[in-house]
């Protein structure tokens, strides 16, 4: 019977989890957050979003180390407090994080028409580069997680040499004026902090590395490995934020551009940077969904594999030892979604919900951290939050305090029209909560009983052992 293989190193481990959340979606999502406060000073609020991500990544490296699984999101709020509110939420999590690639094939499909153009029809193109897209990463995927990782390897540090180093070069060709910035009125606590809200998206999915805890070489590099890659994306967007804030024009950080890196990139090197940064949006779309795929099929199949959902996504490759049913579902999900989001064209309403479902679940991880101490106390743990409850209860002070200022805030275009009203992300993501509930409580309940039929039956066809 096939396994999951131990293969995976610590580098491997930083690019998945930093390369989820280097997606095309995140340099739009950058340049509102430079707009929100003065462009020049954005790195504050994204060191900020930085080091409150970091505190979460403390919770999660906790959790990790007592519970190193593919299921592991499931089982720590499982030991915190029940399975049926573990199977609510962590499938709540999954679906809910999984409609990011809606928004994110959106936006590459905006890149890739900007660069060869219409040729059918605006839909009709969207969606076949939508769809050989997601294809191809799944393929990838299927390959096994060896092959999978080592492309992961070579993308993502890629795209973080390159983001900085243009970065770098922008400050050099034309600096950056702080100080003018410092005066600026619109340089306040409140638009930090309401800058720092949205710049946790920069991070979105850090967290989704857990999953690969089977396939480490060592469980405890994954902890480590969220640490540093929320480090390294705190440093690269910090430079690159504020790099391509500065490389546009007022006219262009106000037009509603849905492709801004773009439109830098052609500023600052001409039509020769723009079709390097058209390459470099490609990548970094592979390098997020190549990376939520890779993670994404270890948690479904971990799922399988526990009668949470049926037993064909539990399904390995003989050769590839990759959960291909798995696979292969995500991929097939990701086309209707993306469809989806391609004739609603509601990618900032996905992109809000995003960031509102990561500080939902950072709050729930942080409870888990308090009450699996008191419940668990003597477990082995290779990592502690340290400063006892002190760090973990700030994350749920912070997180649902960003979360609901997120729902009571509004979405507007360039121009300062409202697009809606934030509180209906919370009423989508209520509904999801439901459905996952539902099923939690009603359908589970008899696949785990088919599942223990099948087992007696299995053992009743056994032929009886025979006695020396």
């Amino acid at each position: 019977m096939a396994v999951l293989k131990k293969v995976i190193k610590l580098r491997t481990v930083v690019s998945s989890s930093a390369g989820l959340a280097m997606a095309t979606s995140c340099y739009l999502a950058g340049l509102q957050v430079a707009i929100m406060t003065v462009g020049e000073l954005a790195w504050i609020s994204i060191l900020v979003a930085g080091g409150l991500c970091l505190l979460s990544a403390m919770c999660f490296s906790e959790l990790t180390s007592l519970f190193p699984t593919a299921a592991g999101i499931k089982l720590y709020i499982q030991h915190a407090f029940n399975e049926k509110t573990a199977i609510a939420i962590s499938m709540f999590y999954v679906i809910g994080g999984a409609t990011i690639v809606g928004a994110e094939s959106y936006l590459l499909s905006s890149v890739l028409i900007e660069s060869v153009g219409v040729i059918l029809h605006p839909i009709a193109d969207r969606f076949f580069w939508q769809v050989i897209f997601i294809v191809l990463v799944g393929y990838v995927n299927f390959k096994g997680v060896v092959i999978t990782g080592r492309i992961q390897d070579f993308l993502t540090y890629s795209m973080l040499s390159f983001l900085i180093c243009v970065g770098l070069y922008t400050f050099w060709i034309s600096g950056v004026d702080i100080s003018t910035a410092i005066e600026s009125p619109r340089f306040t606590i409140e638009n930090v902090f309401t800058a720092t809200a949205l710049g946790v998206f920069l991070f979105v999915g850090f967290e989704w590395v857990a999953p690969l805890a089977e396939e480490t070489e060592d469980y405890k590099m994954v902890g480590k490995g969220m640490m540093l890659a929320i480090a390294l994306l705190s440093i690269t967007y910090s430079v690159f934020v504020v790099a391509m804030y500065s490389g546009l024009t007022e006219e262009q950080l106000h037009s509603g551009t849905t492709i801004p890196h773009i439109i830098f990139a052609r500023n600052l090197f001409g039509p020769v940077g723009a079709a390097v940064f058209i390459c470099m949006s490609i990548l970094a779309s592979f390098t997020s969904f190549n990376s939520g795929i890779l993670n994404n099929s270890r948690f479904v199949y971990a799922m399988a594999r526990a009668n949470i959902i049926p037993r064909v996504f539990s399904k390995l490759h003989s050769e590839n030892a990759s959960p291909w049913v798995a696979i292969i579902s995500l991929v097939g999900f990701a086309i209707v979604l993306s469809f989806l989001i391609l004739i609603t064209e509601q990618f900032l309403f996905i992109i809000v919900m995003a960031a509102a479902l990561e500080c939902f679940i950072y709050v729930v991880m942080a409870l888990c951290v308090i009450r699996l101490r008191r419940i668990l106390p003597d477990r082995e743990r290779a990592f502690k939050v340290p400063f006892g409850s002190v760090i973990p209860v700030v994350t749920i002070l912070v997180f649902a305090a960003l979360m609901l200022g997120m729902f009571i805030d509004t979405t507007r275009d360039s121009l300062g029209n409202i697009l809606f009203h934030n509180y209906w992300c919370a009423v989508a993501m209520l509904i999801f909560a439901c459905l996952t509930s539902f099923y939690a409580f009603k359908i589970v309940p008899g696949l785990k009983q088919a599942a223990e039929a099948r087992a007696k039956s299995r053992k009743r066809r056994r032929p009886p052992k025979v006695q020396n």
